[in-house]
């Protein structure tokens, strides 16, 4: 992580801010988190967005391909072919609306959390942790954003559970190990 340059649209706005001879002294990417913060949550929510939008349409599409290959093969098939296609047929719709069904589930969970900053671990939270940066939000997994991993976790997964209400500085046990919160938004 300390490779990554920061982003010329934030060198910008943290140069008029803090004076040339400031910046060095931090590495470049405790630079560019501090002068993320919200943005960094407004941008994480708008790719998250657009990512299970996707997934719905494709989903969608998977459900109506199948629709037309389940009318195309009942005009061409009879006897147990036909029936073991249908049931497969079925089990595979089954499944697609599951996943559909959880798609806009967290679709809209998401929609409910706040960008707004924070001062202590809870929905919505955005934290700099020894392990990467994590956004309090819903159980999606890795997001990256301006070249900087995001992994989007729910308020229910054990690291949060085990640092729930903590603030910057604080520590929590999770399996074993002592974790600090370095930054949190």
């Amino acid at each position: 992580m300390g490779s990554k340059s920061i982003p010329t649209k934030y060198h910008n706005r943290i140069s008029e801010k803090i004076p040339s001879t400031i910046i060095p002294i931090f590495s470049s990417f405790s630079v560019y988190f501090a002068a993320m913060n919200s943005a960094t949550k407004t941008a994480l929510l708008s790719k998250a967005q657009e990512t299970l939008r996707e997934q719905i349409k494709d989903i969608q599409h998977q459900l109506t391909e199948l629709q037309n290959s389940s009318e195309v093969e009942e005009k061409s098939s009879a006897g147990d072919k036909y029936e073991t296609h249908q049931e497969m047929l079925h089990q595979s719709r089954d499944i697609l609306e599951k996943r559909l069904s959880s798609s806009r589930i967290m679709l809209n969970q998401l929609n409910a959390v706040p960008v707004k900053e924070l001062d202590k671990v809870q929905e919505g939270a955005l934290l700099k942790l020894p392990m990467g940066n994590i956004w309090v939000s819903v159980p999606m997994g890795k997001v990256v954003v301006d070249g900087l991993d995001f992994q989007l976790v729910s308020q229910d997964s054990p690291l949060i559970q085990a640092l729930w209400e903590l603030k910057k500085g604080e520590s929590g046990s999770f399996r074993g190990n002592s974790i600090t919160i370095s930054e949190i938004y």
